[in-house]
């Protein structure tokens, strides 16, 4: 299955100027092919997870100030962003990447206004209003922004899990899915062990926000979509936690950008780079000897193994600016990278699965006769009870065989139809090749117990790779550029378990699943007067899933069994049921 989702993809392409009508020409084609890829994209750009601040500003009186000059700044990165207030007073700065900002504002005839700490989250509205006082534009009034801000200009229902929260709330096997159960209206249904890989049957997001169905949520990385169509409500791909900045849970209330889903949109925001180098190298570990044993696990002993658990999750990020020393960026303030690489190796059993199978010396073949001795069931008080007859099996009969052939064949054995085998052994001139052949492939496990069963907790390695890349660029005071690279690949060797086809009575056939995934997004904005602002996006959002079955699926050499349909599946065992009691078995040929 492959599920790709392109997003308004546009190219704009430079003209030759000769002359003064065709460069005027060439302005106008490329202003208009420009304002289309703004308008398409915006169709796609679900707020980029990106924020705004908005005000009004007026003098001591209550009266409006237009065409005071605001500058807001990113201490971080330096990066800053401009604007005029309009006719009304009012401002708006969007295109916001979470961070805090400093908002510095001048007008003709007033003291400089200051405000520190202005605290910017993902996907959020947040209103700063400045009141300022005449004077001399060379006085400056500083004020601190709350810790705490309330969203006054926006009634969405909202939760933010912040940088802090997603650095230190402990989370089962590093996944953050479970920090997304905190929010307002949000009910969780993920399991005790919820593996962080993105592929189908990996992660569970059994998150429902007010009631309605998981399958309505959706999930955007930088503002652009990475959901997973066929994977009901979940993720296409799953970033390494280490590289979440902070992600935002819109439960209810929200605008119509976010109006693709009914449900909940979880908003993530992948870290930036600064001015300054930033990195973390990080581990994590989990294996059988750190997990308890329950008691009844204990208590059966050797027939009820511990599942086989090793865990482990390592990587890296570095983050800064990008810059050669003396040629480009050199003050540290245009562009910045952010990248991070992760691997997740898992190998963790499956549960328990025990069945009875036939001894390795009663498996048949083509040369060596078999004798049958009817298995025990069970003995009570001395008394013995058995499976099958134990007077001897009887030679087939014309009426059970119809063939002509096997009826020969049995004749030049000396065999009575309807009469026991002689010595309850069975000659191999009457096994069936194909069957001899089936069952030497490998299908039935061997007996690791003293009674004839089989016990096995077969293990499901797992290894996933992330690489994430973020560019951010200021192209001026008021134009932003924001550029992602995402990849993921997960590597399921026991695929056929976690994607629920597995129905077999023996798990000696398996399958590997391969799901690479990828998101790209490019997103510009800035702001055209006080009154207009524009956001332009593309985003890309693909998945796909190999299943490939183990090499014992294959047919074994000899075999010689027509198929009813040439579905290109002619070199794989079929599906087998039967052999009877204790041996009643389902076999499931991989996927």
């Amino acid at each position: 299955m492959k599920v790709n989702t392109v997003r308004n993809r546009i190219l704009l392409f430079p003209l030759q100027q000769e002359g003064h009508i065709q460069m005027r020409t060439a302005k106008l084609i490329s202003w208009a092919l420009f304002s289309l890829f703004l308008a398409l994209g915006g169709l796609s750009a679900y707020a980029q997870a990106n924020s705004e601040v908005t005000g009004i500003v007026t003098d001591q009186t209550g009266a409006v100030v237009a065409g005071a000059h605001l500058t807001l700044t990113d201490p971080a990165t330096g990066l800053t962003k401009t604007t005029d207030s309009g006719p009304t007073g009012l401002y708006d700065i969007a295109g916001l990447n979470p961070a805090s900002y400093n908002l510095k504002v001048t007008a003709k005839g007033f003291e400089r206004f200051e405000q520190h700490g202005i605290q910017v989250y993902v996907s959020g509205t947040f209103r700063i209003d400045v009141k300022l006082a005449v004077g001399a534009e060379n006085q400056t009034i500083t004020v601190e922004a709350d810790a705490l801000q309330v969203q006054t200009d926006s009634n969405v229902v909202s939760t933010l899990v912040s940088a802090e929260q997603i650095s230190e709330i402990a989370t089962q096997n590093r996944n953050f899915a479970a920090l997304a159960a905190m929010g307002l209206g949000v009910s969780s249904g993920l399991p005790d062990n919820n593996t962080p890989m993105a592929g189908a049957g990996g992660s569970s997001f059994t998150l429902s926000a007010n009631g309605l169905r998981q399958s309505h949520n959706i999930w955007l990385i930088d503002g652009g979509e990475s959901d997973d169509r066929g994977g009901a409500g979940g993720m296409a791909l799953m970033p390494p936690q280490d590289s979440i900045a902070e992600f935002n849970m819109l439960s209810s209330n929200y605008p119509p950008d976010y109006g693709i889903s009914s449900g909940a949109t979880f908003s993530l925001s992948i870290k930036s780079g600064t001015q300054k180098f930033h990195g973390t190298a990080y581990e994590f570990n989990r294996n059988t000897a750190y997990d308890a044993n329950s008691f009844m696990n204990h208590f059966n002993g050797a027939n009820n193994p511990r599942t086989k658990l090793d865990y482990n999750v390592y990587g890296f990020n570095i983050g800064g600016p990008a810059y050669i020393p003396g040629v480009y960026n050199k003050n540290k303030d245009k562009t910045f990278f952010f990248v991070n690489e992760e691997w997740r190796n898992i190998k963790q059993g499956t549960s328990v699965n025990t069945q009875n199978t036939l001894p390795t010396a009663d498996i048949p073949s083509a040369s060596t006769d078999l004798k049958y001795v009817s298995p025990l069931f069970a003995s009570v008080n001395g008394q013995k009870n058995y499976y099958g007859p134990t007077a001897g099996i009887i030679v087939p009969e014309a009426s059970m065989v119809a063939d002509p052939a096997y009826q020969a064949k049995l004749t030049a054995l000396g065999l009575t139809p309807g009469q026991p085998f002689p010595n309850n052994t069975i000659p191999h001139q009457l096994f069936d090749a194909n069957m001899v052949a089936y069952l030497n492939a490998g299908v039935l496990p061997k007996p690791s117990t003293a009674t004839g069963q089989s016990v096995e907790s077969v293990p499901a390695p797992i290894k996933v790779r992330d690489d994430i890349v973020r560019v951010d660029h200021k192209i001026n005071d008021k134009w932003q550029l924001l550029a992602h690279y995402l990849h993921e690949n997960d590597i399921d060797q026991n695929g056929q378990s976690f994607l629920g086809w597995d129905w077999s009575s023996y798990r000696t056939i398996n399958s590997s699943e391969v799901s690479p995934s990828y998101s790209g997004a490019i997103k510009i904005s800035g702001t055209l007067s006080p009154n207009l602002l524009v956001e332009g996006s593309v985003n890309y959002d693909s998945n796909q899933i190999a299943i490939i079955n183990s090499k014992n699926s294959s047919t074994p050499s000899g075999w010689n069994v027509k198929s009813f349909f040439n579905n290109g599946r002619t070199t794989e065992l079929p599906g087998m049921s039967g052999f009877g009691n204790p041996y009643g078995t389902g076999e499931q040929m991989g996927s």
